[in-house]
């Protein structure tokens, strides 16, 4: 139920490749992309699999997947970005590696 369960709700989002597609987008940049959002969608499933298994609220599931949805997948492509002053990458790597360990020891 922790795997399974999370894959096919992971697999629900293998339709964003067509809209890649229509947008005339690379095949496998967005083949790529979607398998990305896929592994990441699962991993969120199995998370949202043990909450529900571990607290029996549907409305903490809800709430978990309502927050995933706004706040988006991080930009990591501003870590990489020459642009921005090595202080700034610096404190947003320290920021999301806090937040990481924060949410494993939860």
């Amino acid at each position: 139920i922790i795997f399974a369960g999370p894959f096919c709700f992971a697999l629900a989002h293998t339709h964003h490749f067509m809209e890649h597609i229509r947008r005339k987008e690379n095949r496998k940049v967005a083949a790529l992309q979607v398998a990305f959002q896929v592994f990441y969608t699962s991993l969120f499933g199995m998370y949202a699999t043990f909450l529900l298994l571990q607290t029996g609220s549907t409305p903490a599931v809800i709430a978990a997947h309502s927050f995933c949805n706004w706040q988006g997948f991080p930009d990591l492509g501003v870590l990489a970005d020459p642009e921005q002053p090595p202080h700034r990458r610096c404190a947003l790597v320290a920021s999301y590696l806090v937040g990481i360990a924060a949410f494993c020891c939860l």
